[in-house]
């Protein structure tokens, strides 16, 4: 394959992923899409279902036998299924050329569709396809009103704009750099990644997903800044845009910390680490703090063993540390009651433990009286989005290690 050549299959690539995107944003909310399915975009949105052929020949002029392939292809598929009468997803032809669109005049007879779409010849043996699968005159008709070509698609560049514009429309508060910097690459990288699915049904994503897994430019930006500035700087912003209070009094809030532990885990390295934090993040306790102004933050170490988590716990409490976990006694269930009440005069705790992930929306369920904030300190991706509390202050931060958080407190 020669250098333009190549170079025009991936465009056509990128040109089928951006319509792929472009179809999603404009569908109504609720709809899907299979990428690679029947053809290469299957749109499930009620009266605008559709299976999608999507080409790209910016250098080639229109002939009915650039689409006539792809044409047949769709009938076999109208015809495996029983020529249903009655069916709603249609089938588009969606294709950009360099020129020749005045060859082709619709809408298409039945006649001209047989003649010069359903009929081939191969080693000078015409084949007419209508007539090798059985069809009738109906089910001619039946598939030709399902049937929309449109050769006068977009240029690549055009699309994109498009697709920059209904990016802007979608995700709030974003702009044109947004999109180019952040949310286009992320989308794209979305697509791709069902592309290459084997199994169908993981090639599948509804609107309001696809939009949730793009609207990350935190993250991204994340990235970026750890790159570009080093570590030290960011953790000093990190501190500065989370974690400076006005006043010299930590504010009162419910404040979870959920810290990847992925790596070599040192558990006396680890427990100092806690430390600084159940001490940096709690109440100072005084002759006559009152009750309702003791808080200490939650903790919530992933990636660690229960064997690494005793350990770690075992150190907190050779160093004077204490903490709550939400187990009234040995072998009892997990109370998040238990685990939720103040620190006491008596019982002042610096730390309380959530025992797992699945543990965290029920434990922020049961947290009353105060603002609830949530940070995600994650080296390579944050809590899965679905065990993430609903309508919850959350911050999902990249971490460089698992003591990130510690180099916050010290920046």
């Amino acid at each position: 394959m020669t250098d333009r050549s190549a170079t025009a299959t991936i465009k056509g690539y990128f040109y089928q992923f951006d319509q792929t995107i472009v179809r999603l944003l404009e569908a109504s909310s609720g709809a899907s899409i299979i990428v690679e399915g029947v053809e290469d975009i299957d749109l499930d949105d009620g009266d605008e279902s559709a299976f999608v052929q999507c080409k790209y020949y910016e250098g080639t002029e229109y002939n009915h036998s650039v689409i006539k392939d792809a044409i047949i292809l769709m009938l076999r598929h109208f015809h495996a299924a029983g020529c249903p009468r009655n069916q709603t997803f249609k089938y588009r032809l969606y294709g950009h050329y360099k020129g020749g669109q005045n060859k082709l005049v619709l809408p298409l007879s039945d006649a001209f569709l047989k003649a010069n779409f359903l009929t081939y010849t191969q080693k000078k043996v015409e084949h007419r396809v209508y007539e090798e699968l059985g069809l009738t005159a109906h089910d001619i008709s039946t598939f030709a009103s399902l049937l929309e070509i449109d050769i006068n698609a977009l240029s690549y560049e055009d699309q994109q704009q498009k697709l920059n514009k209904l990016l802007i429309a979608a995700i709030p508060d974003s702009n044109v750099i947004d999109v180019e910097s952040f949310f286009y690459p992320a989308a794209i990288n979305v697509i791709q990644k069902l592309a290459v699915e084997l199994d169908e049904k993981r090639r599948k994503i509804i609107k309001e997903d696809f939009l949730k897994s793009i609207n990350r430019k935190e993250i991204i930006f994340s990235v970026w800044l750890q790159q570009k500035f080093g570590a030290d700087y960011y953790a000093k912003m990190i501190r500065r845009k989370f974690f400076n209070s006005k006043t010299t009094k930590m504010p009162i809030a419910s404040r979870i910390f959920i810290i990847d532990m992925n790596g070599v885990c040192e558990a006396q390295k680890a427990a100092g680490m806690l430390a600084k934090l159940g001490d940096f993040f709690s109440h100072k306790e005084h002759a006559r703090t009152p009750p309702q102004d003791r808080f200490c933050p939650y903790v919530l170490l992933r990636g660690i063993t229960s064997t690494e988590l005793i350990k770690i716990k075992a150190e907190l409490w050779d160093q004077g540390v204490r903490f709550s976990e939400g187990y009234p006694y040995q072998g009892a269930d997990f109370s998040e009651k238990l685990l939720v009440d103040h620190p006491t005069k008596e019982n002042l705790w610096r730390l309380k433990f959530i025992p797992s992930e699945a543990k965290l929306i029920s434990t922020v369920s049961a947290i009353s009286g105060s603002i609830i904030e949530i940070y995600d300190f994650y080296q390579t991706m944050p809590l899965d989005p679905a065990l993430v509390p609903k309508e919850k202050i959350y911050h999902p931060i990249r971490s460089s290690s698992s003591y990130f958080v510690q180099e916050v407190m010290q920046a």
